[in-house]
């Protein structure tokens, strides 16, 4: 979970909010699904609120500016999914050829709540990352500069909300690459559509199917729910990602490298003298 510093409005409502989470449910409140839902849900409020308040009452733009187009919302949501969750059997399958991915289920764990739950933190943490990086400021570095400088300034700003998870040596220089390229599929995704949808559906597609539904860790994080699993992964790190898991290793980068081609391929852009009505 990333957040701003306390210096910001947005920064600050989460840390109270990060703060009374810790009061309720103890220093390992991150470990209860049902504080954790609450939380995400909470902090997504919070972006969510912060956002719609500088585009329509500071920058008196429509709320279409911030990505948050009404048509094809559930449509793009759904194929962003879709994709998320097809670009992951990518690294999957290339750890399989290796011998590093063997099928080795253990649902026993399993339960409706068990994987909805874990879904939805994953799915309201979504929200949270685009919303800070694909939302209000790529449209401000996009509209006064170019859609090339806004995708290289957000990704690194994506690269820096995982950081923590990233001092792992080479797995987390790997991790940072993964970050970058998976940044740029989500770029590419909302310039061609100019809204969130598709990059939302793409980033839920594959951190739902890295953990809540594989049981695999998801940049470090386990949100497996109840430590079901669908493949047991061993082998070198470089491959494997370690710790980090399947985003932390070379067959990990093939992922959102396929995403990039399969966005650019099937979403064609806008015609450039629209581009500006967006934020009018």
């Amino acid at each position: 979970m990333k957040f701003q510093s306390a210096s910001t409005p947005r920064g600050s409502q989460q840390l109270r909010v990060l703060f009374s989470a810790q009061k309720l449910g103890g220093a390992d409140w991150f470990k209860d699904p049902k504080l954790r839902i609450r939380l995400e849900c909470a902090l997504a409020a919070a972006a969510l609120i912060a956002l719609v308040f500088m585009a329509i009452l500071v920058d008196r733009r429509a709320l279409k500016t911030l990505g948050l187009n009404r048509g094809k919302a559930l449509s793009g949501l759904i194929v962003g999914t879709l994709i998320g969750g097809a670009i992951l059997l990518v690294p999957i399958a290339i750890l399989s050829v290796g011998g590093y991915a063997q099928v080795q289920p253990y649902l026993s764990p399993y339960n409706l709540s068990g994987i909805l739950l874990p879904l939805g933190i994953v799915f309201f943490n979504v929200i949270q990352q685009e919303l800070l990086v694909r939302s209000y400021m790529f449209q401000e570095l996009w509209q006064k500069y170019s859609a090339a400088l806004a995708t290289c300034v957000t990704t690194v700003i994506f690269v820096g909300l995982h950081a923590g998870a990233l001092s792992h040596g080479a797995v987390g220089l790997i991790g940072a690459a993964n970050l970058a390229l998976a940044s740029l599929l989500l770029s590419v995704a909302y310039v061609r559509t100019r809204a969130l949808w598709l990059p939302v559906g793409i980033h839920f597609g594959w951190n739902g199917a890295l953990g809540p539904v594989l049981g695999l860790s998801v940049t470090g994080a386990d949100l497996s729910g109840g430590h079901a699993q669908v493949f047991a992964i061993s082998g070198p790190a470089l491959w494997t990602g370690g710790e980090l898991g399947v985003e932390g290793g070379l067959a990990g980068l093939a992922g959102p490298t396929v995403g990039i081609l399969i966005v650019w391929v099937l979403f064609r852009p806008r015609s450039p003298d629209t581009a500006g009505r967006d934020y009018q």
